[in-house]
């Protein structure tokens, strides 16, 4: 190993390198949205859905009349004050506020503007909303069986759905990757093996949860300050759900406690627009951590198929795997259209014959999004696993029966 002092004809190699946002972390001067405090900032709190699925039957006028006389409360909002936007990165399909259905445990229902958190949960806690639940979908493999309540049935005027037709109501998107003839290999093979493994929730675990401020200033300019690692994009995703040109709006990127992939999306930025419009006033809002396992965007829980055929000297002749993700009750913090696409599930082998199938599906559970290398590390380890499983079938050392196979 070099030693740092040894000296080195290179400006970085050898040299040891700072981090570059070490010294203003270790002195305080770091800036994270919790941290802004402009003039007259009020705190933004929501009131969650107890129900993975149910329909709101209605909010009681009265109860939302006295949280509004709460005092120290500025302004208390449900779906029917607010345009019906829906919002989301890529898929748009999430109501700022639940309007006439939840889709999840955990979804906003009614959000309130007030000088702090307690006299903010003083009038959540006043708030009574009539639900009538609805048996929920849990398990994505469920969601795709036919005759499966369909969650979204106005899928088809969503913006930013996928390309192609909709094979079952509940699929959000579908990624489909080919190699030769899978058929053929499987015709090569002296055995076929199959598995089926599951993954579940994983959330990002970071040490700062999703915050953001938002201030309509004047002059009808939106300025915000958010924790999030994609400043333009929550910018187009804002501007889209609260019709503004991204011209009239500015993030401001702040410094952000951990991401690992979860820090991509707006989060709650919509919803702090629409209090600051109604107050006139700055909203901060900060998620607890309870809020963040039940309404964050975690790693999608997977069901995984593999199929693969193998000669008897261990040769794999053909790979065929079968992904469906659960996306939650909303696509709408998924990155992309789909989540994990094509020869990375086959891993670093020769197989000359692959199909692999992604399916993003919607079911009753936390909606997901990204959390380092969206879809991989599932179909990795799905992949990973059975190479182990069919080297204890063949009689063969996993290690070896991996050295057979590579590129």
């Amino acid at each position: 190993m070099t030693s740092s002092s040894t000296s080195s004809a290179y400006e970085t190699i050898g040299r040891p390198v700072g981090r570059a946002e070490g010294p203003a972390k270790v002195t305080g001067q770091a800036v994270f949205p919790a941290d802004v405090n402009l003039p007259g900032i009020l705190v933004g709190k929501c009131l969650r859905s107890p129900f993975p699925y149910a329909k709101i039957v209605g909010i009681d006028p009265d109860s939302v009349a006295a949280a509004r006389q709460v005092p120290g409360v500025h302004a208390v909002l449900t779906a029917g004050d607010i345009p019906p936007h829906l919002v989301g990165r890529m898929l748009r399909d999430m109501p700022i506020l639940a309007r006439d259905v939840v889709r999840f445990a955990g979804q906003k229902v009614v959000a309130v503007a007030a000088e702090d958190n307690d006299i903010a949960e003083e009038a959540l806690n006043l708030i009574q909303i009539e639900y009538e639940e609805m048996e929920p979908i849990l398990d994505p493999s469920d969601s795709m069986k036919p005759g499966a309540p369909v969650l979204h049935p106005d899928f088809a005027g969503y913006a930013g759905i996928p390309d192609g037709a909709q094979e079952h109501p509940n699929i959000a998107g579908h990624a489909s990757w080919k190699q030769g003839d899978v058929e053929q290999g499987f015709a090569e093979a002296d055995r076929i093996f199959e598995h089926t493994f599951r993954t579940n929730h994983q959330h990002q675990a970071y040490i700062e949860p999703h915050a953001s401020v938002v201030f309509l200033d004047n002059s009808g300019r939106v300025q915000t300050w958010v924790n999030s690692k994609m400043p333009f994009q929550v910018r187009q995703q804002l501007s889209e759900g609260i019709d503004l040109p991204t011209g009239q709006i500015r993030v401001n990127p702040t410094t952000i406690g951990g991401d690992f992939g979860g820090k991509g999306g707006f989060m709650d930025s919509h919803l702090g627009f629409w209090l600051s419009k109604t107050t006139g006033r700055p909203i901060r809002m900060v998620m607890t951590y309870i809020e963040e396992l039940m309404a964050g965007n975690p790693r999608h829980p997977a069901v995984m198929t593999f199929k693969t055929g193998v000669k008897k000297d261990g040769t794999i002749t053909a790979r065929q795997a079968h992904l469906v993700y659960d996306s939650g009750g909303y696509a709408a913090f998924k990155p992309q259209r789909g989540v994990t696409y094509g020869s990375r599930c086959l891993g670093p082998y020769k197989i000359p014959h692959g199909h692999i199938d992604s399916y993003v599906v919607y079911t009753n559970q936390v909606p997901c999004g990204s959390m380092r290398a969206p879809g991989d590390p599932q179909s990795i380890f799905a992949g990973e696993v059975q190479m182990d499983l069919i080297a204890r079938e063949l009689g063969m050392d996993p290690l070896e029966f991996r050295k057979k196979n590579l590129v």
